[in-house]
């Protein structure tokens, strides 16, 4: 009796080594213990997200800072970016909240408005995709944005929305949804006059998926994809 609990021992200590052995060797195939920590953080929800929002809202508010060359507005795209670095000589200042729609950008931009950068440049709405927000809500939005800055001397563009990898991230978000609002953002340029900059292109393998050598979770850009974004913002 002894020895067949040791034998059921024994193989359940095997198959718990077996067990992690695999998981170690998926998750660093899949990017390591930081890409399933970046996975774990890119999608909470609106309503857990709100205290982060709401913190960076009233940071950004009372802040003091003035003469500033350029505005980075958008999610968490936006808000990983350590853009001021990219561009040393210049005010750079980084207004992006992750998890942030174009409603949550709405509310918070007369922040930006009033401080009249020279340029401002704006991403967003794979959220507002994730979160199902209609196609026509998220055009009024970004037009109410775009409007906020009439009067004002900053050069305001929109850019696209990046990609997705959905063999990283899942189909939560699909590359056709990201092309038809693609689509709202160059529109609502043409209609107010005001730059697109089409960063698609430059971001999609041959399957017009993110490409992995610009992500880590598939939503996300790593520091090359960084690299990339600034040398088009740089070449304007």
């Amino acid at each position: 009796m002894l020895e067949k609990g040791y034998i059921i021992f024994i193989i359940s200590l095997l198959l718990n080594v077996l067990f992690l052995g695999t998981g170690s060797y998926v998750v660093k195939n899949m990017g390591g213990f930081e890409f399933v920590k970046t996975k774990l953080q890119s999608t909470p929800s609106p309503k857990k997200d709100s205290a982060y929002y709401f913190t960076k809202k009233s940071i950004f508010e009372h802040s003091s800072i003035s003469n500033i060359d350029k505005v980075l507005i958008g999610d968490s795209i936006s808000d990983y970016g350590e853009f001021q670095e990219y561009f040393p000589g210049e005010v750079v200042l980084n207004r992006g909240i992750r998890n942030d729609g174009a409603e949550g950008v709405l509310n918070r931009i007369q922040e930006v408005v009033d401080r009249n950068p020279k340029e401002a440049y704006l991403m967003i709405g794979v959220n507002d995709i994730r979160y199902g927000t209609e196609a026509e809500v998220f055009k009024s939005n970004v037009e109410k944005i775009v409007d906020s800055f009439e009067g004002k001397d900053t050069k305001l563009a929109i850019q696209s929305i990046l990609p997705v990898n959905n063999g990283l991230f899942g189909n939560e978000v699909t590359n056709d949804k990201v092309k038809r609002f693609n689509i709202i953002l160059q529109q609502i340029a043409y209609d107010k006059g005001i730059e697109y900059i089409d960063l698609h292109l430059s971001f999609i393998d041959k399957n017009g998926q993110l490409d992995k050598q610009f992500t880590g979770d598939g939503l996300h850009l790593n520091g090359k994809g960084y690299e990339v974004w600034v040398d088009r913002l740089r070449s304007k």
